[in-house]
């Protein structure tokens, strides 16, 4: 079931890409744009959560962040959730970064840009690394005891406003967004697919 989902958001997510170099999203990532950044910059708050969830979601961010928590799981002498977790974080960075080659899209040029950016834009890095990256780290907190209806919640609202902060500041098209949730889900998923389950007994302290 797992392989299953990894494969239909992957296929979402090169559907997307082909749609995109035959150039057939153009409106439809137009009259998302600006229907999200138009309100969210004329009400004004809404842009510096944003801008918050944008730089959370970095690599600047994101990696400490990663490499805490594979401290943290090595100090547990949990093996298998740190490799399990250093090959989404790698792997989503690399794999991000070949797509971006590949399809070769410029940036949005119909808002001014809130965020410096210098990358091509399909997929967005944002939003496919903190889905990756992050819900692998949910996936590690449930995997050592944590309940699930407190730990999924926050993570998947985290990467959805990780995603929706790159549309209104300008720096991605909606379609960025909606293919790297995708490509660092699926990826997530097919990482932590072959995890073996952690032994439960005494010896096993919970986070």
């Amino acid at each position: 079931m797992r392989l299953l989902m990894v494969l239909a958001l992957w296929l979402v997510a090169a559907a997307i890409g082909f749609a995109v170099e035959a150039g057939g999203l153009r409106q439809f990532d137009a009259a998302v744009l600006l229907g999200l950044a138009g309100p969210a910059r004329a009400a004004g708050w809404p842009v510096a959560v944003l801008l918050f969830a944008t730089v959370a979601g970095s690599a600047a961010v994101r990696l400490p962040i990663a490499a805490a928590v594979g401290v943290v799981l090595a100090w547990r002498r949990d093996w298998t959730g740190a490799a399990v977790l250093a090959a989404t974080t790698i792997g989503v960075l690399v794999g991000n970064a070949w797509l971006k080659q590949i399809v070769g899209r410029a940036r949005p040029d119909i808002l001014n840009h809130l965020a410096v950016e210098t990358s091509l834009s399909f997929p967005s890095g944002h939003a496919s690394n903190a889905s990756a990256v992050f819900l692998c780290i949910g996936w590690l907190l449930v995997r050592h005891g944590m309940r699930p209806k407190r730990v999924w919640p926050v993570a998947i609202l985290f990467v959805l406003l990780v995603g929706v902060s790159r549309v209104v500041l300008g720096v991605h098209w909606p379609s960025d967004v909606i293919a790297g949730w995708c490509v660092g889900t699926g990826w997530m998923l097919l990482c932590t697919a072959f995890a073996r389950p952690r032994p439960v007994g005494p010896a096993v302290r919970t986070l």
